[in-house]
């Protein structure tokens, strides 16, 4: 019995949608009358059409077996059965058209004692040939048979949610080239393989999203493009639903990512331009810089080092500024902190601590006029205790505060 198509990755991680519409639910006791009522017009139907022996050569007898299960019909010699003919058999099942030689042979209805019922052609006993079959759920299969099984060309319906596929199937199972209509109005068009999406096929959703690629076990796997619903674009790899490999992200406002991908994030090597020109080469980790990569910002300026969560941060980073001022030491959460030295243009040199991008701790800041400054600072200026010695080798120390000796030995 053929089950509903599972969905995409792209489409309802879990089931439905919370904001779907209410699906058509099954009644059961509903359908049973549905189905007995229907049972009887058919068999009513073929006894006054074929059972009514109105002739000598219609050779129509009523058989019956040691299982209990009964025949009325035509017959030939040795009570074989041949021509028209409804068979009941012990378990209620009941099969009512044409025979040859004993078996199922030409067009015929046969009716399940649970409620399922095939109509149409059979060859040998078999479903084979075009056929509809009426699923016990309300769902119906109209189309090609092969030996009992769905083959060639054919259209399942689902009665509870509104699905369809239309195309073709083998050995049960859709199988070729195929149109999935899912419940929320997404459509899937494209290659089958026993019964998933394999093939290159397009995914086109009701949000506007699609997808154009290559499928394998029901899920986009290999090359592909998606087109979001937002304009953004990603065309590259693909693994199990997930971005992953090599490819490339359009955002729908201009920037580009280009590089690597591990389960939809950025992950490993990549080049990321922004809309404003800035651009990051490197290493990213979960969708995030992270490792060693080169940041070009737009004004000019350019930093060489480590990232952590999208920010400059690690024991080594250099940032180089456009005005020829120049830091190489260590960051945190994308500020100056910890160690590090500051070389300006004017060939001013500071080399200490920092603390969020400040002068702040230990530290040497030598003027290029030869004056420097050892001691200590506090939010970019000289705070605390220290030593300074001017051009002629005049030494002050003790405290300061906002870069003023507290005594003014001068």
């Amino acid at each position: 019995m053929s089950q509903s198509i599972t969905n995409s990755q792209f489409l309802y991680q879990g089931g439905y949608p919370a904001n779907s519409p209410p699906r058509k639910s099954f009644q059961p006791e509903k359908e049973r009358e549905q189905v007995l009522l229907r049972k009887e017009e058919i068999i009513n139907e073929f006894r006054n059409t074929y059972l009514k022996n109105t002739s000598e050569t219609d050779k129509l007898q009523q058989l019956t077996y040691a299982d209990g299960a009964t025949y009325i019909g035509q017959i030939r010699d040795k009570n074989v059965k041949h021509g028209k003919g409804m068979y009941t058999y012990p378990n209620g099942d009941i099969y009512l058209g044409d025979w040859k030689d004993d078996f199922f042979n030409g067009n015929g209805v046969y009716i399940f004692s649970i409620g399922e019922r095939y109509e149409g052609q059979l060859i040998n006993g078999y479903k084979h040939g075009r056929g509809k079959y009426f699923y016990v759920n309300g769902n119906v299969y109209q189309g090609e048979w092969r030996e009992d099984k769905k083959d060639g060309r054919g259209v399942y319906q689902y009665n509870t949610t509104g699905e369809k596929y239309e195309g073709e199937w083998r050995n049960g199972e859709r199988h070729g080239k195929g149109t999935y209509y899912f419940a929320f109005g997404d459509v899937y068009d494209g290659s089958w393989e026993n019964g998933c999406k394999n093939g290159y096929g397009v995914l086109t959703y009701a949000s506007g999203a699609r997808y154009e690629g290559m499928w394998a076990r029901d899920r986009a796997n290999g090359r592909g493009i998606m087109y979001y619903a937002n304009n953004d674009k990603y065309d590259g790899e693909w693994v199990d639903g997930a971005k992953q490999g090599k490819g490339v992200y359009y955002f729908h406002d201009g920037s580009r990512y280009e590089g690597d991908w591990v389960q939809d994030y950025k992950n490993g090597i990549g080049l990321f331009i922004h809309v404003n020109g800035d651009r990051y080469q490197g290493e990213f980790k979960e969708g995030e810089k992270s490792g060693k990569g080169v940041y070009n910002y737009s004004n000019g300026d350019r930093y060489e080092g480590e990232w952590q969560n999208d920010k400059r941060h690690g024991r080594l980073g250099t940032l180089y500024m456009q005005n020829g001022d120049r830091y190489s030491g260590e960051w945190k959460d994308g500020e100056k902190n910890g160690q590090g030295v500051y070389e300006f243009s004017n060939f001013d040199v500071y080399e200490g601590y920092w603390l969020n991008g400040k002068r702040h701790g230990k530290g040497i800041y030598r003027w290029n006029n030869g004056e420097h400054y050892n001691g200590d600072w506090k939010n970019d200026r000289m705070n605390g205790y220290g030593v300074f010695t001017k051009v002629d080798g005049s030494v002050y120390e003790g405290e300061f505060k906002d870069d003023v000796a507290v005594q003014q030995p001068y």
